[in-house]
C-alpha cells in the first residue's frame, strides 16, 4: 500500500489572511461585503483551527488508480465528468473513508464521483432531474440516457459489497435527493416563496445518501448490525453535512454569483431578516453540535472512523482547490490527486 501523507497546514496564528484578500473575485458588491464580514468575524480562522490536528494520510495509489478507471469507465458510457472533479472525489473519498478492499473503494468511489457530478448538474438542469428519477422510479416507460444506465451500473457494483436490504434503503436516498433538486428549483430567486423549508433542505443535497456510505469503511459502522446507531445518527450527519458544506462552500459560491444567492445561508437570511453573518453562525453552531451529537452516539469502536469522516470532510473544503480557500489563505496546503 503506498500511504502518503501531506504535510499539515501551518498553525492558525501563521496563516496569512485578511478581511480584503480574494474578494476581488466576486463580482456582486452586495456579496462581497457579505463575505469580508463572515472572514472579519474569524469564525472560518476557527474552523481551521479545529481541523488543524486532522492526519490527512491516504491511499494516493489506489485512488489515482480509480480516479483513471473512472476516467475511461466515464467515457464509455458516454457520461461528461471532468478529469478534475473525477481526482478530486477519489481523493476527498481516501481522506474521508480510507477503504484497504481495492474492489470496495473503485465502488464507493464510482458512487461519491458521479453523484457529486450529478448534484451539480441536476442543480442547473430540471430535466435532466426529471429524466433520472422517471428512469428510477418507472424504468419500464422511461428511454435509457447516458447516466440513468451509469447509475444501474454504479448500484449494481455496489451491490457486491452490500447487504441487499441497504442497497434498497441506499438507493431511496438518491432517488430522494433528485425528488430535492425538483422541489428546490421552484424557489424564487427573491425568497418570497413558501417552498423553502427544512424539509425540502434535508431532502436535497444528498446528505443521507453521503452520510450512510461511511458503512462500508468498517464492519464495525454497519448499517444492517447496527441499524439502532443509524436511526439515531442519521438526522445529525444530514445536519453536519448540510451545515458544514454551506458554511464552507460560500466564498466559492460568492465568486460563482447565482449559486450565493441560492445558498441555504443567504435565503434564511433574507426570509427570517437576519443578518447575513448571524445565519452563518447558526449554520456553524449547527454543524458542530451535528458533529458531537454523532460522536456521542457512536460505540468506542466506530468513533474513531466516524470522528476521521466528519472531520475529513471540513479539512477537504479547506484544502481542495474546488473551495477555492487559497484564494483568503495562501499558506493552506493544497491537497490534490495529480493526473498521470
Amino acid at each position: 500500500m503506498n500511504m502518503v501523507r501531506h504535510p499539515r497546514p501551518p498553525a492558525i496564528d501563521t496563516l496569512r489572511c485578511t478581511p480584503r484578500r480574494g474578494l476581488d473575485a466576486i463580482a456582486s458588491a452586495d456579496h462581497r461585503a457579505l463575505v469580508a464580514d463572515v472572514l472579519s468575524s474569524g469564525l472560518v480562522d476557527t474552523l481551521i483551527e479545529l481541523t488543524d490536528p486532522f492526519d490527512p494520510s491516504a491511499n494516493l495509489a489506489q485512488a489515482r488508480a480509480d480516479a483513471d478507471t473512472l476516467d475511461r469507465e466515464f467515457k464509455a458510457f458516454g457520461v461528461r465528468i471532468p478529469a478534475a472533479t473525477i481526482r478530486n472525489i477519489t481523493m476527498m473519498r481516501a481522506i474521508m473513508v480510507p477503504i484497504e478492499d481495492d474492489a470496495l473503494a473503485l465502488a464507493v468511489d464510482r458512487i461519491w464521483v458521479f453523484t457529486t457530478n450529478t448534484d451539480d448538474v441536476c442543480c442547473h438542469d430540471r430535466a435532466e432531474a426529471e429524466a433520472i428519477l422517471r428512469a428510477g422510479m418507472t424504468p419500464e416507460t422511461t428511454p435509457s440516457t447516458p447516466n440513468t444506465r451509469y447509475i444501474r451500473h454504479m448500484f449494481a457494483e455496489i451491490a457486491r459489497h452490500c447487504d441487499p436490504s441497504f442497497l434498497a434503503v441506499f438507493k431511496s436516498f438518491f432517488y430522494n435527493a433528485i425528488t430535492g433538486v425538483l422541489m428546490e428549483a421552484e424557489f424564487t430567486p427573491e425568497v418570497s416563496d413558501d417552498v423553502d423549508s427544512d424539509f425540502v433542505r434535508v431532502f436535497n443535497g444528498f446528505s443521507q445518501f453521503w452520510f450512510t456510505s461511511v458503512q462500508f469503511c468498517d464492519p464495525c459502522l454497519s448499517a444492517r448490525r447496527h441499524g439502532a446507531f443509524w436511526a439515531a445518527a442519521l438526522s445529525s450527519g444530514v445536519a453536519f453535512l448540510n451545515d458544514v458544506n454551506d458554511v464552507l462552500s460560500f466564498y466559492k459560491e460568492a465568486v460563482h454569483g447565482a449559486d450565493f444567492a441560492a445558498s441555504r445561508i443567504y435565503r434564511r437570511s433574507i426570509q427570517e431578516n437576519l443578518p447575513y453573518l448571524a445565519v452563518y453562525r447558526q449554520s456553524l453552531d449547527g454543524g458542530l453540535a451535528a458533529y458531537r451529537r454523532i460522536l456521542e452516539l457512536a460505540t468506542d469502536e466506530q468513533r474513531p472512523h466516524l470522528d476521521r469522516y466528519l472531520t475529513g470532510f471540513a479539512y477537504w473544503h479547506f484544502h481542495c482547490r474546488r473551495y477555492r480557500w487559497q484564494d483568503i489563505y495562501p499558506d493552506l496546503t493544497p491537497i490534490e490527486l495529480t493526473a498521470t
